[in-house]
């Protein structure tokens, strides 16, 4: 068995699960999480654990280590050292362990390691991923999920991690309140049967990362094309854990990309007009900057 150690000197067997630029152990059971192969086997690594016991005390994160308590009252101790992560509480099902709850280890030890996260999804156009961000009802996974029903790859779902000029992948599932109308998509209830989680293919690991789309409702569907100093604004405040430090300069260099104001109405029947634009833009973007 080919073996691992971390800087603690805990041995872990690899190649584990590859997802988010990580490889994640103790989560075999997961289905969502492809295996770790080819140049994943070079990620960070980290262990996830779950304990039924009192959790620590909150510890604000830092460059080292942090405990916080979730929304649901659970306690997470995430320690950069050990390379583990590790839920206090009852014990977590497969599926909320692939969503939500990889979600702010994944974030944490991406920040660790000098990437930058954002609460996003993101799509595959013309050989790019495409970022997609906006507020919790912004309907980021339904565009997405309507995407996928049209043979769009999806990359993620909720986190987007970028690790210099590339996007990394997700769990290869996007979760829904209610379905897509009219989309051939086959959909399972999760987390407790409150949502429908819709199962991707898989996909590169990472792709280079085209622009941004940052999602509005309104009366028809448009983009709008976003400054480079309102981009980096924008940005700088939606990057996870604020209090860590970033590099200004991957800052810069994020903000350069092409980005846009996705505006749509509340209407299922705007996707086909949405997916028509998204493409004809995001392609003829492509061919530009191929040309430069």
């Amino acid at each position: 068995m080919i073996v691992e150690q971390t800087m603690s000197g805990e041995i872990m067997p690899t190649p584990g699960r590859g997802v988010y630029g990580l490889r994640v152990h103790g989560l075999d059971e997961v289905s969502e999480l492809p295996p770790a192969e080819g140049a994943a086997l070079g990620w960070p690594a980290v262990r996830v654990g779950q304990v039924d016991v009192p959790p620590p005390p909150p510890v604000p994160l830092d460059d080292r280590r942090g405990t916080r308590i979730l929304a649901d009252g659970r306690t997470l101790a995430v320690d950069r050292l050990r390379g583990t992560a590790t839920f206090y509480g009852p014990p977590l099902a497969p599926d909320v362990l692939a969503h939500p709850y990889l979600a702010p280890v994944a974030t944490t030890v991406n920040r660790w390691a000098g990437r930058e996260t954002f609460h996003s999804g993101a799509f595959v156009l013309a050989g790019r991923a495409w970022a997609v961000l906006g507020p919790r009802t912004a309907g980021k996974s339904s565009l997405l999920a309507a995407l996928a029903a049209r043979g769009v790859p999806i990359l993620t779902d909720d986190i987007l991690v970028v690790d210099g000029a590339d996007a990394l992948a997700g769990p290869r599932c996007v979760d829904l309140r209610q379905p897509v109308p009219g989309a051939s998509l086959p959909t399972r209830p999760v987390r407790s049967g409150d949502l429908l989680r819709v199962g991707l293919p898989p996909i590169a690991s990472r792709v280079p990362l085209g622009g941004w789309l940052f999602l509005r409702w309104g009366a028809a569907v448009t983009l709008t094309r976003l400054p480079g100093a309102a981009l980096l604004a924008r940005l700088a405040r939606q990057r996870s854990f604020g209090q860590l430090p970033s590099d200004p300069a991957a800052l810069l260099s994020l903000a350069a990309l092409p980005a846009w104001e996705l505006t749509r109405p509340r209407d299922w029947v705007a996707l086909a007009d949405t997916h028509r634009l998204l493409a004809d833009t995001v392609v003829a973007t492509s061919a530009v900057g191929a040309t430069r």
